[in-house]
């Protein structure tokens, strides 16, 4: 068909769609303006975590329209049916982001893939080298990668995301910053310090999913192997209760920080009203108010503070 002949015909389809579109009178000729309104629907950013600890960590964020997974250390059939409870559609859900190598977030990638076509797995060329090299897992992995690059933002749908450095022992470890707007959210785990460009998107951030990982006296004191108490407590392990109670803390008094929620608690060496517990603490004594209602009222003005839980789907929370 000729390039005339296809403008015509799509001419004379505009032409059969009364009030789709309306040019305004007397304004900008330039500018269409939908006659009809939009479906009311709530396009804010949401999260939910499906479990958050040593044994498994798989999160989502996104939109009703578009959305991403973190990590996929928890098992497809229950991130499928939490999916499913809290009404959020998994064809929207464009693939996983993945923050490193490590079992207990990528034990169930395959299958999370598999079962989702569609999907694609965001991680470095080195965290997916790392994943193929450390883990039993089929190599058809790759047809699903998508390779991203530390501080080279990219787009998913609206969300766009910025993967950026932190200190663990994984083949390659990775955050993101994931803005939506206005709304900025920023995910740091399994990190035993806080890295000068993790500093810099945390600083950023309204909601903060960070790791509490473990308590220092019970890790001190308990069951582990002096050189893996060592290398929890290293620079490339993770970060203890009161270190990242002293960093939100320093994050609070720039009034940006809204929501926090603590994730990756140790099942041996932490427990959530400990976590908990020893962050309020150390923020009460930096003069910071703090919200612990899951859902807080809408004129909340608090910095809020919940603890992910680490077996269990944590509430649907609706951010900005």
């Amino acid at each position: 068909m000729s390039r005339r002949r296809q403008k015509l015909r799509q001419q004379a389809y505009w032409s059969d769609q009364p009030g789709l579109f309306d040019l305004p009178v007397g304004g900008d000729e330039d500018v269409l303006t939908p006659l009809d309104e939009v479906p009311d629907r709530d396009e804010r950013l949401r999260f939910i975590s499906f479990g958050s600890g040593s044994s498994g960590n798989c999160a989502y964020i996104g939109t009703p329209s578009c959305g991403l997974l973190i990590d996929a250390g928890v098992d497809n059939n229950y991130v499928t049916a939490q999916l499913a409870a809290n009404s959020i559609d998994r064809s929207t859900i464009r693939g996983i982001l993945l923050t490193h190598d490590h079992s207990d977030h990528v034990r169930y990638a395959y299958a999370i893939l598999r079962y989702n076509r569609h999907m694609r797995l965001y991680a470095t060329p080195k965290a997916l080298n790392g994943l193929l090299r450390r883990h039993s897992i089929s190599r058809r992995i790759s047809d699903y990668h998508q390779p991203i690059f530390k501080e080279f933002p990219f787009a998913v749908g609206p969300l766009a995301v910025t993967a950026f450095e932190t200190s663990h022992d994984g083949s390659d470890n990775a955050g993101f910053a994931i803005d939506y707007g206005d709304t900025h959210f920023v995910v740091t785990t399994d990190t035993g310090t806080i890295t000068a460009r993790s500093d810099y998107y945390m600083r950023r951030a309204q909601y903060l999913m960070i790791e509490s990982d473990y308590d220092a006296t019970m890790l001190r004191n308990g069951p582990y192997p002096a050189h893996l108490k060592a290398r929890i407590a290293g620079a490339s392990g993770h970060l203890d209760n009161a270190d990242t109670g002293r960093y939100i803390a320093s994050l609070a008094t720039g009034g940006l920080l809204r929501r926090v929620f603590l994730c990756h608690l140790s099942d041996v060496n932490n427990t959530p009203h400990v976590a908990l517990g020893t962050v309020q603490s150390i923020l009460d004594e930096s003069g910071i108010a703090i919200c612990r209602d899951y859902m807080p009222g809408p004129a909340e003005t608090r910095l809020h503070i919940a603890v992910l839980p680490r077996s269990e789907a944590s509430p649907l929370v609706t951010l900005g």
